[in-house]
């Protein structure tokens, strides 16, 4: 007789499921081990049983596995939580990663162990161990960034004649007032506004202070030799003779450094520095540096009035100078059209008003005005300057090194964008991976399109209102 029974619909006989046992890709061994689920316990291929996996040791951020298995003879296999790097190949990479990371946002050792503390991680490097790291970041930062000043360097030499530049020079100090330990020199190019040079100096050294004995005698000058070595302090003097210093350093190596002369110097009302240039004549008679007044602190000047009336002359006092850049005399005009159109009344008008004496007002004598021709400034200076102390903030302590690393680290950055982290990635050892590339990509495409927005003139308009109605 036929069976007529049928099999109710969507009641299908379920499959076997075999467990699943490994595949090519996994290590065959008698005591590899495999988890189908997280809350699967971890078991041997061969006899199928629970393995023990047990953390060995650990160095910084990095720990040594040891898996293992009884019912294997006692058979044990270890693996690292992280790759090593170096030219022995005993450095962690997730070492020198988080203190790169650290650097990278003006942090220490101290904010690193916080980090991991509050993300549940091991404990970082010690002291030790992170000296030795930053040593090595110290010397990559530093031929990164003399290798971006080089590219700089022969960027602008292409667009001025005989290998004399226009330059931008600025110093910036560690911390306010006349105390600070530590400073930076800059110069930038005027054509590319890109770093051509950098000085980094400190009157302290902590390590000079650990000597406890007698400062003379046999004794002393022994470890004096041997401290030598290793000193932070490259600079003896004041603060404020500290930029003075740096610049003549700097201007007395660009023809060995660069092979070029630095011939017209963009700088503020500070004649300290300028006139040391001019007597130290770093290029002898010829060229003589020339001084070129920077618009923005000429504008400042302006600020010596009183009254709410000062943001709006220093703003038009600006626009006079860089819209009539080549010309001295339409310059002195525009000038003192502002002057005499803020200053007028219907009952004393005062459009074309001039002084007899041509010294009364000397934001407007001809011999200022003729330094600034061109309508230069010392903004990329700068801005520079505040991307140093980013890397290097002044709320925190830091040696000479850590400057140093700030300083080089900026210069790269600022002539060539956050891609260049990826070189100083490969040149400290560590692998570059998709997500490295496209997040610095990202960063400095959004810090180009903001820049251009800001640029605008309603943008500029706005915040310029802004700052008035203040």
């Amino acid at each position: 007789m036929e069976n007529t029974h049928r099999r109710p619909s969507g009641k299908r006989p379920k499959k076997r499921r075999e467990r699943f046992r490994g595949n090519q890709f996994m290590k065959v061994c008698s005591h590899t081990y495999v988890a189908e689920r997280r809350d699967t316990i971890s078991c041997c291929l061969k006899f199928h049983k629970p393995i023990t996996i047990n953390e060995k040791s650990t160095r910084g951020l990095c720990s040594n596995f040891e898996i293992r298995c009884k019912n294997c003879g006692g058979k044990t296999c270890t693996f690292s939580s992280c790759e090593n790097t170096g030219n022995k190949n005993n450095a962690q990479e997730s070492n020198r990663r988080s203190i790169l990371a650290m650097r990278c946002i003006g942090q220490g050792l101290e904010s690193l162990k916080t980090f991991c503390a509050v993300m549940s991680l091991p404990n970082p490097v010690e002291q030790k161990s992170y000296d030795v790291i930053n040593n090595k970041l110290s010397h990559v930062m530093k031929e990164v960034a003399e290798e971006s000043m080089k590219r700089a360097a022969v960027e602008e030499n292409s667009s001025s004649p005989d290998n004399l530049l226009t330059v931008s020079g600025d110093g910036t100090w560690k911390t306010r007032g006349h105390s600070s330990l530590i400073g930076v020199c800059t110069v930038i190019g005027a054509e590319t506004g890109k770093v051509l040079d950098r000085e980094v100096l400190s009157s302290f050294c902590k390590g000079c202070d650990s000597y406890k004995g007698v400062k003379f005698g046999i004794k002393y000058n022994k470890w004096q030799r041997a401290h030598k070595i290793s000193c932070r302090k490259n600079y003896s003097g004041s603060a404020g003779k500290l930029e003075v210093d740096g610049m003549l350093r700097i201007f007395n190596r660009s023809e060995k450094l660069h092979n070029v002369k630095y011939s017209n110097y963009i700088g503020d009302g500070d004649t300290k520095t300028f006139n040391a240039l001019s007597e130290n004549k770093p290029y002898g008679d010829d060229p003589l540096i020339q001084k070129i007044e920077c618009v923005g602190h000429v504008q400042k000047r302006m600020g010596r009035l009183t009254d709410s009336l000062i943001d709006k002359l220093a703003h038009y006092y600006g626009n006079a100078i860089r819209c009539n850049s080549t010309s001295v005399k339409e310059m002195r005009k525009a000038i003192w059209a502002v002057w005499g159109h803020f200053c007028s009344t219907d009952d004393e008008p005062m459009h074309w008003f001039c002084p007899t004496n041509p010294n009364t007002w000397y934001l407007f004598h001809p011999a200022l005005l003729k330094k600034c021709l061109g309508g230069k400034t010392q903004n990329p200076n700068e801005s520079l300057n505040s991307l140093i102390w980013k890397f290097c903030p002044k709320t925190i302590g830091s040696s000479l090194q850590i400057a140093e690393i700030a300083a080089n680290l900026a210069t790269s950055v600022f002539n060539d964008g956050n891609q260049i982290l990826i070189t100083i990635l490969e040149k400290f050892g560590l692998k570059i991976n998709r997500n490295v590339c496209v997040s610095l990509a990202e960063r400095d495409n959004r810090r180009i399109f903001t820049s251009r927005q800001r640029r605008l003139e309603s943008s500029f308009e706005a915040r310029r209102a802004k700052k008035i109605k203040e």
